[in-house]
């Protein structure tokens, strides 16, 4: 099984590939392999605004899953109506296998966990695929965002 390292080494690579796509913006936390993806008017520059979210650490590597997933945390403005809104609109589009619907309540929409293969490569390409899935809804998020900000 890869390590912590091999996994913050791919995550890099994982983040370089998001940034590369045209609107998004990816941030990491440092040392760690995490990261969030999102548009520039998700208001998640301190990492705190809406975003799709991966990472491994020990605890996932001792459970075998990593979680990818929507979250609107707190330093979006209107978190509740955006959680309440967004999960309503949502619901119905997220019915892909292994996803679990989880707002309104909370910060995270939705989520899947996905099963950590025996590489770091194997892995991240899974991690990725889940993430290309979730920016499918950046449209409804981004029409999400106007509705409540309008309020």
């Amino acid at each position: 099984m890869a390590s912590i390292n091999d996994y913050i080494t791919a995550f890099d690579k994982l983040a370089k590939r998001f940034s590369e796509m045209e609107g998004w913006e990816c941030r990491q936390e440092k040392g760690n392999a995490y990261l969030h993806v999102s548009k520039p008017n998700w208001q998640d520059e301190n990492m705190n605004g809406i975003h799709l979210e991966t990472y491994i650490m020990d605890g996932q590597l001792q459970s075998g899953y990593a979680p990818v997933c929507v979250h609107c945390e707190g330093g979006f403005p209107k978190q509740r109506e955006f959680m309440q809104l967004f999960t309503e609109k949502a619901r119905k589009k997220i019915s892909w296998p292994g996803y679990k619907v989880k707002g309104p309540h909370g910060c995270s929409v939705c989520e899947i966990m996905v099963p950590i293969k025996s590489t770091a490569d194997e892995t991240i390409n899974d991690l990725a695929t889940e993430l290309i899935r979730l920016q499918s809804l950046a449209p409804l998020i981004d029409s999400t965002i106007k509705d409540v900000l309008a309020k």
